[in-house]
């Protein structure tokens, strides 16, 4: 059997740790954390295994089955932008997940550390911590406040004062809830199933459930005093499992600062037969790090069409330059489109070549595409009356963007792209590997990466690329702490221009929203509303080089 190169659906159902959210609100303190250090040992063990990170993931027939809609796909993701921006072109709403398999083909991506100090010391990955001993810890405490917990309401919910929220509510206060289940009349026949636990939250600070959803303005939790709660536990009516999650009931506490917290209590609902797999992957994600984010796939697919859309058809393939091919989601976009596309990335990972194989993940992954998925019969030739099959074509260099220029096999394209378009690394905020190579580790200090990798980056892009074409640049400026901003959005912007690019504004790229953030609420700069929802997303600047 031929070995594959990518991996597939995770096994996690068979992890001895996968048991229900119900069994571990069952769980003591000393047994929770043996639990914790299975799911840890078992994921990592999976991982280093099989090259399997804590995601579903598909099989290869699925994986073909997806990748053969992304052609078809008409990529209208394009919105209006009614916020009055006048550089915003439109708002780019995508969140197809058919391009999402293109993820196992590079298995290192969760293991990309994430800076969040002016340096790339002490970024941590996914992976980290799972992996690190000195992690154990964090993990456990991690796993008992978001898992067991639930403080990403993963498992249960809030009982609320709405009746098609939770059906099984008959407009009892909380106190008298809690006795009829006792009592039998409530969870039963259709709610069998369903179980009840008590959290603790500090002060009433708001009478919403669900601030951020409009059908739930002027609706609120069921609330219990701690005398309400002391009081069911000593007549039988909350037993450990319901209260496993509460250390003490008790009605407030004084901090030393004076401040008095006062605290009440809740009723959260579970099915006790749902596992904690796979939400807790969420969860992974979610209170683990920060995850590596792919491009979406048929996003690039779109861009590439509607920027070349203007290049008559008889000057043949339209050649596309990724500078940052990062983890293939713009070469598969690329080998996607019906457009007759030839596709040049570079990218110095060295994590993202195969060294059983003598060639690169981006290779693999074209390949692969155009081997199991290619059905365009756009420009055909005939063969004893048969249509030949003429897929995207492509050419990846493992060089770093700014030093590209200075190789003879690279430099046959001076002059003759039509298109130029990536996400470049946002200085170090993402450590893609340990290579020496990586820009973060060539150029530690933010005027040296601007000065060394950014701008001799973009002077090959635009030296390279034919007049009448576009350069379209996915970055966004960091912050870091109160006082530390980096620009990379204007130093790019300044560096285009001065080479000689008109600016044209920007698209903003919608992201998926996150459990319980309003980015217009958080400080998030890139923010906008759109169909009454706050959206987080990613500005991808537009140039014309005439």
């Amino acid at each position: 059997m031929t070995k594959k190169y990518f991996y597939e659906k995770s096994k996690f159902k068979e992890f001895v740790s996968n048991i229900t959210y119900h069994q571990l609100l069952q769980m003591g303190d000393d047994e929770f954390t043996k639990w914790a250090m299975t799911l840890r040992n078992e994921v990592a063990t999976q991982w280093d295994t099989t090259s399997t990170p804590p995601v579903i993931g598909k099989d290869e027939k699925d994986i073909i089955s997806s990748f053969k809609k992304l052609s078809a796909n008409k990529c209208d993701f394009i919105e209006e932008d009614y916020t009055g921006d006048s550089e915003s072109l439109g708002l780019i709403q995508n969140f197809n997940k058919d391009a999402s398999a293109v993820n196992q083909f590079f298995p290192t991506m969760l293991k990309t550390k994430i800076s969040s100090g002016k340096s790339a010391d002490g970024g941590l990955s996914i992976y980290d911590h799972f992996a690190l001993p000195e992690l154990e810890d964090k993990f456990i405490k991690t796993m008992r406040k978001s898992v067991k917990g639930d403080s990403m309401y993963s498992y249960s919910r809030s009982i609320v004062n709405k009746k098609d929220e939770n059906p099984f509510w008959d407009g009892e206060s909380a106190y008298d809830f809690i006795k009829k289940i006792k009592d039998g009349n409530i969870l039963s026949g259709k709610w069998k199933d369903i179980r009840i636990w008590i959290a603790r939250v500090k002060d009433l600070n708001t009478a919403n459930y669900g601030t951020t959803n409009e059908a739930y303005k002027g609706f609120g939790n069921l609330y219990m005093s701690a005398d309400e709660v002391l009081e069911l536990q000593r007549d039988g009516y909350l037993d450990d499992t319901m209260t496993s999650n509460l250390k003490e009931v008790i009605d407030s506490e004084t901090l030393k600062s004076g401040k008095v917290n006062k605290f009440f209590y809740l009723i959260r609902w579970y099915d006790v037969t749902v596992p904690v797999f796979p939400k807790i992957l969420q969860i992974f994600r979610l209170s683990c790090g920060q995850p590596a984010v792919n491009f979406p796939a048929l996003t690039a697919k779109m861009l590439y069409e509607k920027y070349t859309e203007h290049i008559p058809s008889d000057e043949g393939r339209v050649t596309v330059y990724d500078p940052s091919s990062g983890w293939g989601g713009r070469i598969l976009g690329a080998m996607s489109s019906n457009k007759k596309i030839h596709y040049v990335g570079t990218d110095p990972n060295t994590d993202n070549f195969i060294d059983g194989l003598g060639v690169s993940r981006y290779k693999y992954l074209a390949d692969f595409y155009n081997d199991t998925c290619t059905n365009d019969y756009t420009d055909t030739a005939l063969n004893f009356f048969e249509p030949v099959e003429q897929p995207n074509t492509f050419e990846v260099f493992m060089d770093g963007s700014e030093l590209i220029g200075n190789n003879p096999k690279f430099q046959k394209y001076k002059g003759k792209l039509d298109f130029v378009f990536t996400s470049p690394p946002y200085f170090n905020r993402e450590q893609y590997s340990t290579d020496e190579t990586q820009s973060f580790k060539a150029y530690s200090e933010y005027e040296d990466w601007r000065d060394n990798f950014l701008r001799p980056t973009l002077t090959t892009a635009y030296e390279y690329l034919k007049n009448d074409r576009y350069i379209l640049w996915n970055i966004a400026s960091i912050k870091i702490g109160k006082d530390t901003y980096f620009d990379l959005e204007g130093d790019s912007r300044k560096i285009l221009e001065d080479l000689g690019c008109e600016y044209k504004g920007k698209l903003k790229m919608l992201m998926t929203r996150m459990i319980g953030l309003d980015p217009s609420k958080s400080g998030i700069l890139n923010s906008v509303k759109h169909q009454n929802k706050a959206y987080k997303f990613e500005p991808i600047f537009v140039f014309y080089k005439g």
